[in-house]
């Protein structure tokens, strides 16, 4: 493995772990410490283990920053699609009872649901005025003052139905900025094991000197010069109750080392965020079956199986999205 993303740190760095761990039986019963970049002090393989252990961690973090902020994002949906509903239903009231007025004239016109907070809100508060400004005028043939929608909807329960929306945005601001400050975090732990792993190749030939094999045998923390595979087709699909199936094709490529399947949480695949999930050698089963992802109810996750060669290139296929519905239907 090489460094090429965010996904391919802990890969990385178990590698060197591994080779950390021969060369300490190779020097025992002294051990190898590299000394950090940025200060006078040392590391060594237990501490370097640690710090893996921690960056598996943040990186968890960040996905569970993104499951929530997904989860708002569908709050959100759920709550444009019902004051959509509701807009449709005045609107059907508009066209039906009050064609010809001044209601009629000023009557707003619908979002669309993918609008962002400032055009879908708008339309709905001018038709707040305008409810408020008809249930408080004279009443066509046909229509009974105060206006009440179905399931007993007033227009004060409408206007409480619009500011919950406003929260439902504030909150899911809230969650992003959590996904931003987690990913720093992880972004810092990560510069760190990269500055060490970069010593301790620099450091390995001058303590290693009598065991040239161990020298050679240096993880490398960028891939070495070669083709990029060819990508493999694949598909994803959901299975009840919390997992993800994924199946592939076969590479054909003569340096092919493995298979990855990489992933984040939400609807969008991530290069900065995605992790690597499994990995499948070439002669193993072609298929993932994980819940990565999928903890909660409404989740979804966005997948990538990516080929890797000997040299550490690699290639990664089309995106797969795998959403786990919001709720399951009961049977019949």
């Amino acid at each position: 493995m090489a460094i090429t993303g965010n996904a391919s740190y802990i890969s990385t760095i178990n590698e060197f772990i591994a080779h950390w761990e021969q060369c300490n039986l190779a020097l025992a019963p002294q051990s190898l410490l590299v000394r950090l970049p940025d200060s006078n002090t040392t590391l060594n393989y237990t501490q370097f283990v640690s710090l893996r252990d921690t960056l598996q961690s943040q990186q968890n973090v960040v996905q569970g920053c993104r499951i929530s902020q997904q989860l708002a994002r569908g709050d959100i949906n759920l709550q444009k699609a019902a004051l959509l509903a509701k807009f449709s239903e005045f609107t059907s009231l508009l066209d039906g009872y009050y064609r010809n007025t001044r209601y009629y004239i000023a009557r707003p016109y619908a979002p669309s649901l993918g609008d962002g907070q400032e055009v879908f809100t708008h339309p709905m508060v001018d038709m707040m005025t305008l409810w408020e400004e008809m249930n408080a005028g004279i009443a066509p043939a046909g229509v009974t003052l105060p206006i009440i929608l179905e399931d007993n909807v007033t227009d004060g329960a409408f206007a409480s139905m619009v500011a919950a929306l406003q929260f439902a945005y504030a909150t899911e601001r809230r969650k992003a900025q959590y996904v931003l400050l987690a990913r720093s975090d992880r972004n810092l732990i990560q510069d760190r094991a990269y500055e060490l792993m970069k010593t301790y190749r620099d450091a390995v030939p001058g303590k290693l000197i009598e065991f040239p094999a161990l020298v050679e045998t240096m993880p490398r923390l960028s891939p070495l010069p070669g083709h990029t595979p060819q990508q493999v087709n694949a598909s994803a699909i959901f299975e009840a109750p919390n997992l993800s199936k994924v199946v592939y094709e076969a590479s054909d490529d003569a340096m092919l080392d493995s298979y990855q399947l990489r992933g984040n949480a939400g609807e969008e695949y991530s290069e900065e965020d995605a992790v690597v999930v499994a990995t499948r050698g070439p002669g193993e089963a072609r298929e993932f079956v994980t819940t990565f992802g999928l903890t909660q109810p409404g989740a979804g996750v966005a997948l990538k199986v990516f080929v890797i060669l000997t040299t550490g290139n690699e290639a990664g296929s089309a995106v797969l999205l795998v959403q786990r519905p919001a709720s399951v239907p009961l049977a019949a």
